[in-house]
């Protein structure tokens, strides 16, 4: 018992200490690809207005080599975004100054990976309640790179360690679905922020199918205390609704969730409606949802799941129609009602 007790403890401390050393991977924001006029991000400045972007969304390119992420705008490039109430973008100069030595840290790095078996199922996590940040929020497997890993490293050691689940580079296709600049706490209302990432969302293209990999999954209940498997209906019903859950009037549904108890694991029902917000119901209140990276990454992949027509579809061009066929049982639609986002 005692031996258990130490090397739990020991490699809490090994993962909470990630992200917080001077040398850990930073972004570095360049005016292209050649890295002119490159320099480290401010934790206290939003990425995307130093980039120039008025909005909440724009294209970039990335690349990412000895611990820097660098990003520069790009029309060929892929999505960057932030939520509409980005903290940084409020920060007055009193609040800058009280950040004191938070502002040191520079914006980290982060990866996610939306892990897609082959029955078009994407699997997300909850993470534990004690967690520091975004505590009992629904999310794939993700977190810090740490010094000289690759992402796709970083990928699949936090897949591992997370869920048990573990591949090599040559088990799994890997595409980007876009970045995220992620903030937490995630409202100016709840505090001023004590993190600052850019979430690179890879796409993760298993041979296996859902039940498969759930008989091989085993999380780690310090860090994740549930699971579930979303198919594309279920995630096309998420994706589209508003940051509160509430612009989608869709009879509730349940998801099905392997949910760590105090006698073992369950396997539960729970209402679709919590992965449908992304913020708390009040300032100040946290509670159980889905983050809104991990909403921006589902949008990401129903684009990557079907071919673009040709010429492109506008948002106008029967979007609600697309939403409905979408989420009939067995119908697989040629559109995707988020390539115009």
């Amino acid at each position: 018992m005692l031996r258990a007790f130490l090397v739990h403890l020991v490699r809490n401390i090994s993962r909470s200490g990630r992200g917080k050393m001077s040398n850990s991977p930073k972004v570095y924001l360049c005016n292209d690809e050649n890295g002119e006029g490159s320099q480290p991000a401010s934790f206290e400045q939003c990425c995307l207005t130093h980039l120039r972007c008025k909005g909440n969304r724009m294209d970039v390119g990335y690349k990412y080599q000895n611990g820097k992420l660098e990003v520069y705008p790009s029309a060929q490039g892929v999505r960057l975004e932030h939520p509409t109430g980005c903290p940084c973008r409020f920060l007055t100069a009193t609040d800058i100054a009280s950040l004191s030595s938070a502002r040191t840290q520079g914006v980290g790095v982060g990866v996610s990976v939306i892990l897609q078996s082959s029955d078009n199922r994407v699997l997300l996590t909850r993470r534990a309640k004690h967690m520091r940040t975004f505590p009992s929020v629904w999310v794939p497997p993700g977190g810090h790179i740490e010094q000289g890993e690759t992402l796709l490293k970083g990928c699949l050691r936090e897949l591992k360690e997370e869920t048990g689940l573990n591949f090599t580079e040559d088990d799994i296709n890997f595409t980007t679905l876009g970045l995220w600049e992620s903030v937490y706490p995630p409202l100016i209302s709840m505090g001023l922020p004590k993190r600052h990432h850019i979430v690179v969302y890879l796409l993760a293209l298993a041979n296996e199918d859902s039940r498969t990999l759930q008989q091989r999954l085993k999380f780690h209940p310090d860090e994740v205390d549930a699971i579930t498997w979303l198919d594309e209906y279920m995630a096309t019903d998420v994706a589209s609704s508003d940051d509160y859950g509430q612009s989608r009037k869709v009879p509730q549904r349940y998801f099905e969730a392997q949910v760590q108890r105090d006698n073992g694991l369950e396997i539960v029902k729970l209402p679709l409606s919590i992965l449908m917000a992304v913020l708390p119901p009040a300032p100040g209140v946290d509670c159980e949802r889905l983050s809104s990276g991990t909403k921006f990454a589902l949008r990401q992949w129903l684009k990557a799941l079907y071919t673009p027509p040709e010429g492109g579809m506008e948002r106008g061009d029967s979007l609600e129609t697309v939403f409905l066929t979408i989420t009939k049982k067995g119908h697989q639609p040629e559109k995707s009602p988020f390539w115009s986002e």
